[in-house]
């Protein structure tokens, strides 16, 4: 009985033995197998954020952290490659900023979005379908600025009007002589013409050696035409002629020969100050009628 306890005792202790090397010996090449294959463990690790896992659960007192949304990959870079930092493992990818709807967005030229800090802000942009207001130099009709008045204005009209002057000639005697020139047109051409024999010879008629006889000073206060008679109205400073009788004489040849130089006026009744007069200054040269060419 007694060698039957012995016999099972040393079957038991050697079935112990041969199992603990039997453990042994499989811990032995696990962590054979552990130490061989550490580098790919490790990376597995940072792959998925292991140690990140850990620590959060450890911060959090050991309560296990809630599982973050799977966040989209990365938008691909114009060019190929992808996003580098994706592609690296361990490395914590940043979510895509939100961007805004374009739809939602006025539209902008491409200049403000550039336009660098430091310089001015810019205008607001008209909301869509806004009526954009038209630039301050733009007239409301639509014409280019600068159009005025003044830019529209027609050129000044003229005509060829005859005009009569005098000349001394080498004996002293006083020639009338005629003057072709281009002066400014209104609607009243006897008006015109007389006004622009008041106003004298021109230099190059001066160089022609033309002179007027009309006193310095006279004006034409009015003229109108009643049938083929021209009433002539001048101040009173036509009534005085240093040059004496012949200064007269011519003067009153030169008014005249202009004003009848239109069919339309046959003779010439001479006014001063609106009133008729009967004769032009003391050497008694009648003017009390009308004068025509044959008066002379």
């Amino acid at each position: 009985m007694a060698e039957r306890r012995r016999s099972s005792s040393r079957s038991g202790g050697s079935g112990g033995n041969a199992g603990c090397i039997v453990w042994l010996i499989l811990l032995c090449v696990v962590l054979l197998l552990f130490l061989l294959n550490w580098g790919k463990i490790q990376e597995t690790l940072e792959r998925t954020n292991f140690h990140e896992i850990v620590k959060t659960e450890r911060d959090s007192g050991g309560k296990p952290a809630a599982p973050k949304p799977e966040e989209p990959a990365p938008a691909a870079r114009p060019g190929g490659g992808g996003d580098s930092a994706a592609e690296e493992p361990g490395v914590a990818v940043r979510p895509p900023e939100p961007r805004p709807d374009p739809a939602a967005e006025p539209a902008t030229e491409p200049a403000a979005r550039t336009q660098p800090a430091q310089e001015p802000a810019a205008e607001p942009q008209a909301k869509p379908g806004a009526k954009t207001a038209e630039p301050a130099d733009k007239p409301a009709s639509g014409k280019p600025a600068g159009a005025g008045p003044a830019a529209a204005a027609k050129p000044a009209r003229s005509r060829a009007a005859t005009l009569y002057f005098v000349r001394i000639d080498d004996d002293g005697v006083i020639v009338r002589q005629e003057v072709k020139r281009q002066i400014p047109a209104t609607d009243s051409p006897l008006t015109d013409s007389l006004a622009a024999l008041l106003g004298g010879p021109s230099d190059e008629e001066l160089r022609r050696k033309l002179m007027s006889l009309v006193p310095q000073g006279t004006k034409l206060l009015s003229a109108q035409v009643r049938g083929s008679t021209a009433y002539l109205n001048f101040s009173e400073a036509f009534m005085y002629n240093h040059y004496g009788i012949e200064g007269y004489a011519g003067q009153l040849k030169q008014v005249v020969y202009t004003a009848t130089a239109f069919s339309t006026v046959q003779d010439v009744q001479i006014l001063i100050e609106g009133e008729r007069h009967d004769y032009l200054g003391g050497e008694g040269v009648y003017i009390g009628k009308p004068l025509s060419r044959n008066s002379f």
